[in-house]
């Protein structure tokens, strides 16, 4: 491939913060929440005009996980600041129980089902709400672009938004841009999927219509509002960390999408497409290699993380070709696979933390994935405050500020098998 040097220059700082996040999708809103009200000054980072990320520009309109899909489903095993964005989505009128997961019936302040259902239009108003709340400061239609490091730390990262090309500072920073760029940029090593005849997850256009009624109980579908949020085309042997295969992807499902609408109108004749996703749903790319990697072992027995910060409950929805539920409650997320093993103050939130791919599979679901988030920005104040590395945070404190914000830590003793 040829090559064209780019010259050197000098860039602005133009923000210097305790806390700096990339990606404003779930993962990241949790972040930076929990960031903030843990203390610290907090920048998040968002390529588009509003918060959200899949669950908004991506129309994934579904917080999936909050308990095993099957029994055991007895106990909610995330809580804490995702359950207060559901609630404060209840309490707005833009959410219910997601009846694609066989969840009826109207829902309680301060209880999830195993799925939520909501409307992204008010997902952007109640998420911007609660960061301005929290106090954290927002650098909307910012791309990350690059991170400057010094040895195994970063240094700085460079965004591109309007203003030009720009260095933002921090003494932590949390990557949740999901496709784990940050880290990969800084250096970290990452697993990845070959997408050529493995298991590579597919990507996937949802659309949102109307004309379709309210689902009845014998009915399965994510209906929030009057709207249907449907799964549209989907391509695999595709990797959403390429910008070409991005490109064909998005061409290909777009183009797919009104023959999609023409065979739903064949069951729903006042079917009308409303929207497509700003963008195509990513589920599966790069996972960073971190201090500890969450086997397929651990997925299947649930035994104890000792240094436990979330559970993931939801099940591995293609283990092997089938979707695997599991006979316990759920696995716990060890803090360890948070922590880059190749860098000393960046911390990893959402889908791309250090595990396998059953595990990945699981804990990427919406509600696991916010759980785990939060305890990356819970993580990254306390790092801030204390000046100490991710690696050498002590994982107790830890444990006890997650668990006094609400947070379920671990699986209870009482419900292991």
């Amino acid at each position: 491939m040829r090559s064209i040097r780019e010259p050197a220059r000098e860039l602005p700082i133009v923000s210097e913060n305790d806390v700096v996040i990339v990606g404003g999708g779930p993962g990241g809103i949790m972040a930076a929440l929990a960031a903030a009200r843990t203390g610290a000054k907090t920048l998040l980072i968002e390529r588009y005009g509003f918060p959200g990320g899949m669950a908004t520009a991506g129309l994934m309109t579904s917080f999936n996980g909050f308990r095993n899909e099957h029994r055991p489903d007895h106990v909610q095993t995330v809580r804490g600041i995702p359950q207060e964005l559901v609630d404060r989505l209840l309490a707005a009128g833009g959410a219910c129980a997601c009846t694609a997961h066989g969840n009826f019936g109207p829902m309680q302040p301060g209880q999830c089902p195993y799925a939520v259902s909501f409307d992204p239009e008010i997902l952007k108003r109640v998420a911007l709400e609660m960061l301005c709340e929290a106090g954290v400061d927002i650098m909307l239609h910012t791309v990350f672009s690059d991170a400057l490091t010094e040895g195994r730390n970063v240094s700085a990262v460079i965004v591109e938004n309007k203003s030009g090309r720009q260095a933002i500072q921090g003494s932590i920073y949390v990557d949740a841009t999901g496709d784990g760029d940050l880290a990969a940029r800084a250096g970290a090593r990452y697993e990845k999927v070959e997408k050529i005849g493995q298991r590579m997850m597919s990507m996937t256009l949802m659309y949102r219509v109307t004309g379709i009624p309210e689902p009845s109980i014998d009915e399965r579908r994510l209906w929030v509002n009057g709207m249907t949020t449907r799964w549209g085309p989907g391509v695999r042997e595709m990797d959403g960390s390429d910008a070409t295969d991005l490109t064909v992807a998005e061409i290909k499902v777009r183009r797919a999408v009104e023959d999609n609408v023409k065979k739903l109108q064949q069951d729903f004749p006042d079917a009308a497409l409303v929207e497509t996703a700003t963008i195509i749903g990513v589920r599966e790319t790069r996972r960073i290699v971190g201090l500890y990697t969450i086997t397929e072992e651990d997925v299947l027995t649930g035994g104890p993380q000792p240094d436990s910060i979330a559970v993931s409950s939801n099940p591995v929805p293609n283990y092997y070709g089938k979707r695997r539920f599991f006979d316990h409650l759920g696995f716990e997320i060890p803090y360890r696979s948070l922590v880059p093993a190749d860098l000393d103050n960046v911390l990893l939130a959402g889908r791309c933390i250090s595990a396998s791919q059953p595990a990945f599979q699981s804990a990427r679901s919406m509600a696991p994935n916010m759980a785990i988030s939060q305890a990356s920005g819970t993580a990254a104040a306390m790092c801030a405050a204390a000046s100490c590395k991710p690696a050498d945070l002590d994982i107790s404190a830890l444990q006890s500020q997650l668990e006094n914000d609400g947070a379920v830590v671990r699986v209870p003793p009482e419900e292991r098998s």
